[in-house]
């Protein structure tokens, strides 16, 4: 796109490994397709900046939040070394908003995955129980490395941004998943998941066996509230709330954390600043 410039804020920065030694990941709620959305907000006006954040990034996983089918496709079309996991949450097939899992298919070999419902009846499309008037869903893959053969399981999810019972029971059901499923594997759980540090949703991860990690709590302590808004509504402000997330297993060593503040000429790509990480694995 032309004269596109990437402004980036580093929140945190530390010197990082070979690159085929780290695991690149990033959450991104890309902003659905509003019709009330107007001039540089628009998705047509927004995708090739969306397109050459996830780029820049050079993530080998991200998950995205808010996308519709046609916008998976721009994405796709402008990034094809990405390949996806996901459905959309009204049909279980293309209708309504995907929580999807984008991989870098010439590095992952995808050996399983799926998306299921945050209700009572998981394996139901369209499924809502927990006083959320909006269908919840978490997508989840498991990945095996081309050339070194290590697996990992990573999950993407967006929680309800009005029902604390669907956040608390979905983050419940995630945990419960990644418990039948994980084994010995290294597993990231990212997500949009309207919810505060301090909301008991974020300790239904935090204090769970097998325990996750909140990356940038791990690595960023002392930054204060007012700098690690991800939620901006447009603004470019970084005080608003932290509602986006990166979690890891033990298995993994967080080595650095990103909130991506990128924008061209103070336009943004989306309402939510992206937030990436990269780990390597303890053994």
């Amino acid at each position: 796109m032309k004269n596109l410039t990437l402004f980036y804020t580093m929140i945190f920065s530390i010197s990082t490994v070979q690159a085929g030694d780290e695991l690149r990941v990033m959450s991104f709620n890309l902003r659905y397709i509003n019709p009330g959305d107007r001039a540089e907000k628009t998705w047509v006006a927004r995708r090739d900046q969306v397109a050459a954040v996830m780029k820049a990034d050079r993530a080998d996983f991200i998950g995205v939040q808010e996308a519709f089918r046609s916008m998976l496709d721009d994405v796709k079309a402008r990034l094809p070394e990405f390949s996806e996991v996901g459905v959309g949450r009204e049909n279980g097939k293309e209708q309504g908003e995907y929580s999807a899992i984008l991989y870098r298919s010439s590095v992952w070999q995808r050996l399983d995955g799926g998306t299921f419902w945050l209700s009572d009846t998981p394996d139901v499309p369209n499924s809502a129980h927990w006083g959320n008037s909006v269908v919840r869903i978490c997508t989840w893959g498991k990945f095996r490395h081309k050339m070194d053969r290590r697996e990992i399981l990573f999950y993407n999810t967006h929680f309800d941004h009005e029902s604390q019972p669907c956040r608390e029971k979905g983050a419940t059901l995630i945990v419960r998943k990644i418990s039948d499923q994980q084994g010995s594997l290294p597993v990231v759980v990212v997500g949009d998941l309207n919810a505060a540090p301090d909301n008991p949703a974020i300790a239904c991860f935090t204090v769970a066996r097998p325990k996750l990690i909140d990356v940038w709590a791990a690595l960023r302590p002392h930054v204060s509230v007012q700098e690690s808004g991800t939620f901006h509504g447009f603004h470019g402000n970084t005080d608003g709330a932290r509602i986006d997330y990166i979690f890891s297993s033990e298995q993994l060593r967080a080595k650095d954390v990103e909130i991506v503040r990128a924008n061209e000429n103070g336009v943004y790509p989306s309402d939510h600043y992206p937030v990436r990480a990269s780990f390597v694995w303890k053994d």
